[in-house]
């Protein structure tokens, strides 16, 4: 008995993992359309009534770069740490951060404070660097044939929790704006009970490091000395900073265009999630035996940034969830062969290290792309489709030219 429940674990371990993913997805998408309706909705008091269009875009653009930034510095920072202290008690510890995080939003949703907002996203972004220890601890129970597959259920789970979370979230926000994120606390409290009693250690032989704040900075040099990662991590770094300016901005191309409400992009951001959920869960499955991993990168980034600039060319808004689902398909392939590919070129002690810097350098693509185009996009929301699709198909191209001898070997 003692010996089935011992082999049983590392499964159970990956079941947890997915579902605390899916939680802290749910977590985020479900105040995600609000900053932008909050924010430009003039009859809130969260800014002064006769604050410019631009102004509000500028603090649209801060509060959505706050997460990844810190994101961008703790990720390696929590790698580092569970490959020396194994991935359970990391985990809580980013997980608690996070309650406080959340509260802390509630609190300036509750008494309109622009500041709170801003002490929160940073207590978000420290706790979001968490992915890195549930994709190592993900890698530490998959071995080469299974880790593309597993990493697949690992963005679904993103997916799922990203479905649920944005329609909660655009429909919680119609009786308050601050009920999300009341709501938001509580499944992650449920979170952090979930972890407590049910996710097992899956590292056991740890190493040695030294861990600083430093790490972050050092491991994105270190990403780009790299011979064999850099261009991945190169490329993964443009495809995130084309889909962050693509995915957080055209709620104002939306809002602009087709006069969408919170509750019409909580429905688009919750109808997104559950395309790519499915996709990722599903539909892309039998392809990823089929291709190597590198081709599949290649492919899905040039295909979603074509899809995503057909946006421009809707005969009536109807045609929307068609173009969503093509770029939902396509970009599914994206996250989970990137990460397989920086994994199997890793060793196995350095897991959380390497998934740590890849984390990194997307945060520092997720940070960079609001930080500098809030003001700008606010008058100009076409930009997030004609950014977005452009960096996508050169995150393609920028791999093809490195990969270009081996993209179109079958996987033995």
């Amino acid at each position: 008995m003692w010996f089935f429940f011992r082999k049983r674990k590392p499964l159970t371990s990956f079941y947890v993992s997915l579902l605390v993913i899916f939680i802290d997805y749910l977590g985020i998408g479900l105040i995600y359309p609000l900053f932008s309706s909050m924010l430009f909705d003039t009859s809130h008091p969260i800014l002064p009534n006769q604050t410019p269009v631009h102004t509000r875009g500028l603090y649209l653009g801060v509060l959505l770069a706050l997460m990844p930034l810190f994101q961008f510095f703790s990720a390696p920072i929590w790698g580092g740490f569970s490959d020396c202290k194994g991935r359970r008690t990391p985990l809580l510890i980013s997980i608690a951060c996070g309650l406080i995080g959340y509260f802390t939003l509630f609190l300036g949703s509750l008494y309109s404070r622009i500041s709170l907002f801003f002490l929160g996203r940073i207590l978000t972004g420290l706790s979001s660097g968490n992915t890195s220890i549930i994709q190592a601890a993900i890698a530490d129970v998959s071995d080469e044939d299974t880790k593309s597959k597993k990493f697949a259920f690992y963005s679904m789970a993103m997916g799922c929790g990203f479905t649920l979370g944005p329609f909660f979230g655009g429909v919680l926000s119609t009786i308050s704006y601050s009920l999300p994120f009341l709501f938001t606390f509580g499944i992650l409290l449920l979170n952090f009970l979930l972890a407590l009693l049910f996710f097992k250690e899956t590292l056991f032989r740890s190493k040695e490091a030294k861990i600083t704040p430093k790490m972050a900075v050092n491991n994105l040099k270190k990403a780009f000395l790299l011979k064999g990662t850099r261009i991945t991590f190169l490329a993964s770094f443009i495809h995130c900073f084309g889909w962050s300016y693509f995915f957080e901005f055209v709620p104002l191309y939306l809002i602009k265009y087709y006069s969408y409400s919170t509750l019409n992009l909580g429905v688009f951001y919750a109808t997104a999630g559950a395309f790519y959920a499915l996709c990722t869960g599903v539909l892309i499955q039998p392809t990823l035996r089929l291709f190597r991993n590198e081709f599949l990168f290649f492919f899905g980034n040039l295909a979603s940034g074509l899809a995503i600039f057909l946006l421009l060319f809707l005969p009536s808004i109807k045609w929307i969830w068609l173009v969503l689902f093509i770029i939902c398909y396509f970009i599914a392939y994206v996250s989970p062969t990137s990460t397989t590919i920086i994994s199997n070129q890793s060793k196995k002690k350095y897991q959380g290290e390497s998934l740590g810097i890849l984390s990194s350098v997307n945060a520092a693509a997720f940070f960079l792309s609001p930080l500098f185009s809030g003001s700008i996009i606010g008058s100009h929301p076409t930009l997030s489709i004609k950014v977005g699709g452009a960096s996508l198909i050169l995150a393609a191209i920028c791999f093809f030219l490195y990969f270009k001898k081996n993209l179109f070997k079958r996987e033995l």
